[in-house]
């Protein structure tokens, strides 16, 4: 509500407010006069004076107060104004429809009409486009339009305004939910580029939900608004907001084969009960029921099989809704299937004499329960038993021929297997060479003593942290290898160092301790010395339980495979690191359809447009990579945050602001008020002005 300038001088007319009190409320002149004795003028005198100091016709009164009420506000130049008015739209020629078609605009809103005796719904989305769609047929023929729709990218559909309503309607009823973000910035930013720097209407057709959507828009706001133009916000919405989001999954130890936990959200006003099924990568299915307080969250964990495969799984809890965020892709190790082999070269008599014994309980000290590994131990005839599919590391342990297998442990290896080689009396360099030349680091020679079996040994040289393999061991405990001692190991013939064989570790007169050589997608580890006391005192170590696990750790056997478990976001660029070799890796999607990528440098980029499981694989190998996909949790939050509408108008108070002139009907009232008075005085009686009778 606000005044004209003249209202300081009308206001003073406000003090004339009292002269109809103090006409009323004045000493009156009977019109009649009766004689009566003295004391009954005693008797009387007091009651009547009291009577006198009475307001007189109240309702004659409050006519003429009404009269000069009016007449003064309406002389101030009264006028009354109030948030919520959108100004009309189509006056300056040059319009943009902005439609949003993110993820949320997928909710659905119940109870919209009746159809076959069943009650008809529609998503935001279906209701915003059919509100635009209106809206472009309304506008007069000679306006310009353009319309720009949005989610993770803002999209323009033509480059410049047109008059062709149809392709611009079209577009409109193609129009479908996705699973991306809500870029609002971007959609008003290619809004100002239509407009091209004149002034226009942008008509946003949103939920406005989500903290940030509008938020991060202000700039684009502030910027439409300082051109001269407005954005009108035409806000679909479902009333009161209701939604169910999985917003985390996870996998971690417990009973049997580990536990997933998931975590939901309930952004509605009412308590929720949700079927939810967990999915695990072979496909196996779980059930639990899920307690959500209103507006509030709830946590439930699901129990996995003591075997199950490696990769993604799903966690799904049906939500009416917004179907679009009932699941949640989450990593999975494989779970109790055995991935190490491990090839006993020298049994020995007795368990304790075995070559694997301290191997053995260095790898599974709980027999793999709790480190989800599970060992074969086996004498060389095993390898005939070696899986590509299930097993992703085999140690050969002072194994004396290898020969028979070779091709087999080749063929293991270039298909992305690992093999971890150690030295013992056993070994025969030149059957190693034969069978194992094509992988090998380099040719064997035969082992050679660096100290005598009565001396100390020779210790090892400190490793580099910065090695992925020794990486836990940064912080401390890299000094522990330092104490570990070999007088016998294996030696090689001219091994050079290059981008596919390195030394990881040596010994302190410069011998090789371990050696790596990549071949393709696989790997193969030549420890110099035993596993056992043989050769040293590896095996009395601190650093030799945590050393080994990490070493299968490292080569893929925790995971079931070598392949890299990484996270991902709907609309937002991945990147997976390929290995330094000549490659050639294709993404296949949910439904085992290939995705676009491309490579830069040495990383594989793609960006995915709905979630699920996306694996990354290789011609010649094991798949390289998981890529567990998820919507943004932000997107699921279906409540109005900061509206467009506040925004502009803190920017410019007169733009959203409906204004409504009082002073004309004031006048009226005045001028009606003062005649009716008029008419009320004229029908009283001779000399009665209101006082008393």
């Amino acid at each position: 509500m606000s005044f004209g300038v003249a209202a300081p001088l009308a206001l003073l007319l406000s003090a004339a407010l009292a002269l109809p009190v103090l006409a009323h409320m004045a000493r009156q002149v009977p019109r009649d006069r009766q004689a009566f004795g003295a004391m009954l003028l005693l008797q009387r005198v007091v009651k009547r004076l009291k009577r006198r100091r009475r307001v007189k016709d109240l309702p004659l009164l409050l006519v003429r107060l009404l009269a000069l009420v009016a007449l003064v506000l309406a002389a101030t130049g009264l006028d009354l104004t109030y948030p919520g008015g959108v100004p009309e739209y189509g006056g300056s020629g040059r319009v943009v429809l902005v439609v949003d078609r993110s993820m949320s605009m997928g909710a659905v809103r119940g109870g919209l009409g009746i159809a076959d005796g069943e009650i008809a719904s529609s998503t935001l989305l279906q209701e915003a486009t059919a509100r635009a769609t209106e809206t472009l047929r309304q506008l007069p023929d000679a306006v310009q339009v353009g319309l720009v729709f949005y989610d993770d990218q803002a999209v323009k559909l033509t480059s410049e305004l047109t008059t062709d309503r149809g392709r611009l309607e079209a577009a409109l009823q193609g129009l479908t939910p996705t699973y991306g973000g809500s870029d609002l910035r971007g959609a008003l930013l290619e809004a100002r580029r239509l407009l091209g720097g004149e002034p226009g209407e942008v008509l946003l057709f949103s939920d406005e939900a989500g903290p940030e959507q509008v938020r991060a828009a202000q700039s684009e706001i502030a910027a439409l608004v300082e051109q001269g133009s407005s954005v009108l916000p035409q806000r679909v919405f479902v009333d009161p907001p209701r939604n169910v989001a999985l917003l985390a999954a996870t996998y971690g130890d417990g009973l049997e084969g580990g536990q997933v936990r998931f975590r939901a959200m309930n952004y509605g006003p009412d308590p929720m009960e949700l079927p939810c099924e967990v999915t695990l990568p072979d496909g196996a299915n779980i059930r639990v029921f899920a307690d959500l307080p209103p507006m509030g969250e709830g946590e439930e964990g699901i129990t996995i099989p003591n075997e199950a495969q490696g990769g993604v799984g799903e966690v799904r809890c049906e939500d009416p809704d917004l179907p679009l965020d009932d699941a949640r892709y989450f990593h999975l190790p494989r779970v109790g299937a055995s991935r190490v082999l491990v090839v006993d070269g020298d049994p020995g008599d007795t368990p304790i004499r075995s070559e694997v014994y301290f191997l053995e309980r260095a790898l599974a000290p709980w027999g793999g329960l709790q480190s989800g590994l599970t060992l074969d131990v086996t004498p060389p005839a095993g390898l005939l038993e070696l899986d590509a599919e299930e097993h992703r590391v085999v140690f050969l342990a002072n194994v004396a021929d290898p020969r028979p297998y070779g091709p087999r442990l080749v063929d293991f290896v270039r298909r992305g297997g690992a093999v971890v080689i150690s030295g013992g009396d056993n070994v025969t360099a030149d059957r190693y060479n034969a069978a194992l030349g094509a992988i090998l680091p380099a040719r064997l020679r035969l082992p050679r003593a660096i100290a005598s079996v009565d001396e100390e040994g020779v210790p090892l040289t400190l490793p580099d942290a910065q090695e992925d393999l020794f990486a836990p061991f940064r912080r401390s405990g890299r000094q522990g290898f330092t104490r570990v001692k070999a007088h016998t190991v294996l030696t090689f013939d001219e091994l050079v160092e290059d981008d596919d064989t390195r030394v990881l570790m040596r010994w302190d007169n410069g011998l090789p301790a371990l050696v790596e050589r990549r071949v393709g997608a696989g790997r193969v580890l030549v420890w110099t010395t035993s596993v056992d006391m043989g050769w040293s005192d590896l095996p009395l170590q601190a650093v030799f339980m945590p050393m080994m696990q990490r070493m299968v750790g490292v080569l893929g056997g925790d995971a079931g495979s070598r392949a890299l478990r990484i996270d991902g976001v709907v609309g937002r660029r991945v990147e997976v690191p390929l290995p330094d070799l000549n490659v050639d890796p294709r993404v296949l999607g949910p439904q085992g359809e290939e995705q676009p990528s491309r490579i830069e440098g040495s990383t594989l980029v793609f960006t995915p447009e709905r979630p699920g499981a996306f694996e990354v694989q290789l011609a010649s190998g094991p798949s390289l990579a998981w890529v567990a996909v998820n919507t943004l949790p932000e997107e699921s939050d279906v409540r109005a945050g900061m509206s467009v509408e506040a925004v502009e108008r803190d920017l410019d108070p007169e733009l959203l602001t409906q204004r409504v002139d009082l002073a004309r009907p004031l006048w009226a009232l005045g001028l009606l008020a003062m005649v009716l008075q008029a008419l009320l005085q004229l029908r009283r009686p001779e000399g009665h002005t209101g006082g008393e009778p």
